[in-house]
């Protein structure tokens, strides 16, 4: 590894390779726009973010990539992205899908869960009962994942793995650029976190699938009334 203008570089046949680059730029912009510092609808243009970070065009270009990719911009034209920006058709399609699939997975996975992996999502839950909002955030895709990754239904998850990146942009609403969050929305889906656990350890999957259901629904009308009231949500 070498450093050249603070960034760190990986040399490859005495070339500098512009992937780290690339990669610290897209952790800059991510932080940025989490913090609120760019707010959703922002433009950001490839010679500006090069500017701004000392760096050329090429490695911001791929920023933008993982970031689109990410769902945390959207393209646009004259090499540009845009924030993300809340969305009516698309929050309620992610939504429709999502509680269409993930009571199946979580059904489908409580017919093969092992006590180990009962355990491991015993140690997450009791982990995001005392989490700070940003980290409850981030265990959350975790919880959600482990669970549907034990379903072993590798295209059902590749699917719910792409629907929750694009949904999490939406979670993070729950959080205000401060830091707070409503507590009995917390309150009501650690609870349900809990029970999907315990009823995968019971091996009931109808139960589960209902309580994931009734969870993603939770969501849903947080996410539906926080929007409404910041007036964010584009036709």
């Amino acid at each position: 590894m070498r450093r050249v203008n603070g960034w760190e570089l990986v040399v490859t046949s005495e070339k500098l390779v512009s992937v780290t680059r690339a990669g610290l730029v897209a952790e800059r912009l991510r932080n940025m726009v989490h913090s609120g510092e760019l707010p959703p609808g922002t433009r950001l243009r490839q010679t500006e973010v090069a500017e701004r970070f000392g760096v050329s065009t090429t490695p911001v270009r791929e920023a933008f990539a993982v970031l689109t990719r990410e769902g945390l911009v959207q393209q646009d034209a004259h090499r540009s992205v845009v924030v993300f920006q809340p969305a009516a058709e698309e929050f309620e399609e992610l939504y429709e899908i999502r509680l269409a699939l993930e009571p199946l997975a979580a059904e489908l996975a409580a017919r093969c869960i092992t006590d180990d992996q009962v355990t491991e999502l015993e140690a997450i839950v009791a982990e995001m009962s005392s989490a700070a909002p940003d980290r409850y955030i981030e265990l959350n895709g975790v919880l959600h994942d482990t669970i549907y990754k034990i379903a072993n239904r590798p295209r059902l998850f590749e699917i719910l793995s792409n629907l929750r990146v694009t949904s999490a942009n939406y979670a993070k609403l729950t959080v205000s650029p401060d830091g707070q969050e409503d507590p009995d929305y917390r309150k009501a889906v650690q609870q349900q976190h809990e029970e999907i656990v315990a009823a995968l350890k019971a091996r009931k999957g109808k139960v589960c699938a209902r309580i994931v259901r009734t969870h993603l629904q939770t969501t849903v009308h947080q996410i539906t009334e926080l929007i409404s009231a910041r007036g964010e949500l584009s036709s």
